[in-house]
């Protein structure tokens, strides 16, 4: 049997490949597994990024005061901002969403209007007289493109919603997750080691380390840009007195968690309600989010960035589009941390096993004993 290193890495693909083959038939013993996993999925996730949100502060105050009172402290504090948020800002967002949802027939119909009216220009009347181009078509299926993409905006902010509705049912849950998350912390680097051989700690430490810093840097800076772009594109909005800018700000904030397409799903609400007006609103939504991200990126984003995490553009862009054709907006939000994490921990298992590929010196190369 040939005993090649590509051999070896095929034997271990198929092996893993009867492994899940075998455990597809007897999925009733993984199910449940399944099901467990996946009613944890949420909240850990959704801790974890409380988690070091809120874990600057806590250090902080932990500096002089006792490390429970400082994330009661904390706690404190996030709960005022989620009642001020509730008091000021949710009604008007709850009131503009309700207008929304009733004028989308309107809205429709203020686009097939400037679609009509786009037919009368004199250079679409003349591409019209070619018999391969019908102004008849290009109406139906803009008109219906819209509706899909009208349709898919609204199940997108309706799976949001959903998923905070699951937050909230899960209330009682996620902050006990993060308040012992917060405390200990410091327990998890040696909880894990506690498994591995020891020549193994100095490395796996390093890498907790790194990841550590990599995501808690992506995340941070990520909420902060998020409420930035969200303030700015909401004062843009005001200032073209655009409907709904509030709602509209909330989409930018939220959007924009997701690197590189963020920008692009937060214009594309904004300019089918531009539409609706007239094109130079569109046209000025599409200029408003863009000076917005401009200030966002060269402005605030270097300002608040530290580690980044250090993944090609072009690889974010495949992740997103292909996880999120599987997965949906929520894969779109951890694919990039994700990857990110795996690659950290390929990386160094690499350059492990490089250094001691490297550190062992054949016996045959040893100092012969010396003479007597």
């Amino acid at each position: 049997m040939p005993q090649g290193k590509w051999f070896r890495i095929g034997y271990g693909v198929i092996v893993i490949l009867l492994i899940a083959y075998l455990a597809s038939k007897v999925d009733f013993l993984f199910n449940p597994v399944g099901d467990v996993l996946a009613a944890l999925f949420l909240p850990i996730v959704i801790s974890g990024m409380f988690y070091y949100m809120l874990r600057p502060a806590v250090r902080l105050l932990a500096i002089k005061l006792p490390l429970s009172l400082s994330i009661l402290i904390v706690y404190l504090f996030v709960i005022g901002l989620i009642f001020l948020f509730s008091w000021l800002v949710w009604p008007p967002i709850r009131q503009q969403s309700m207008t929304l949802v009733d004028n989308f027939p309107q809205i429709m119909e203020g686009i097939r209007k400037w679609v009509v009216s786009l037919q009368e220009h004199p250079w679409i009347q003349n591409l019209s007289k070619d018999e391969s181009f019908s102004t008849e078509n290009v109406a139906s299926q803009l008109s219906s493109a819209l509706g899909d993409l009208l349709n898919s905006v609204v199940g997108s902010i309706r799976s949001v919603f959903n998923t905070l509705m699951s937050f909230f049912l899960l209330l009682g849950l996620v902050p006990l997750i993060i308040y012992y998350m917060l405390k200990e912390d410091h327990k998890f680097p040696a909880l894990v080691t506690r498994f591995l051989p020891a020549r193994y700690h100095h490395e796996v430490l390093a890498a907790i380390k790194e990841i550590d810093g990599s995501i808690g840097s992506f995340i941070l800076s990520k909420v902060i840009t998020s409420l930035v772009i969200g303030t700015l594109v909401f004062c843009g909005y005001l200032i073209i007195d655009l409907p709904y800018p509030l709602l509209l700000g909330l989409v930018a904030a939220i959007t924009n968690v997701i690197p590189y397409l963020g920008p692009l799903l937060a214009g594309i609400p904004a300019v089918i309600v531009g539409l609706t007006i007239s094109p130079l609103a569109a046209l000025e939504a599409c200029v408003v989010v863009m000076i917005s991200n401009q200030i966002e990126s060269n402005l605030v984003a270097p300002k608040i960035m530290g580690k980044q995490l250090n993944v090609h553009p072009l690889t974010i862009m495949l992740l997103l589009i292909g996880i999120g054709a599987v997965i949906g907006p929520l894969g779109m939000i951890i694919v990039v941390p994700t990857y990110a994490i795996l690659k950290i921990i390929v990386i160094r298992i690499y350059h492990y096993n490089q250094r001691n590929r490297i550190d062992k010196v054949p016996k045959f190369l040893d100092e012969p004993p010396a003479k007597t």
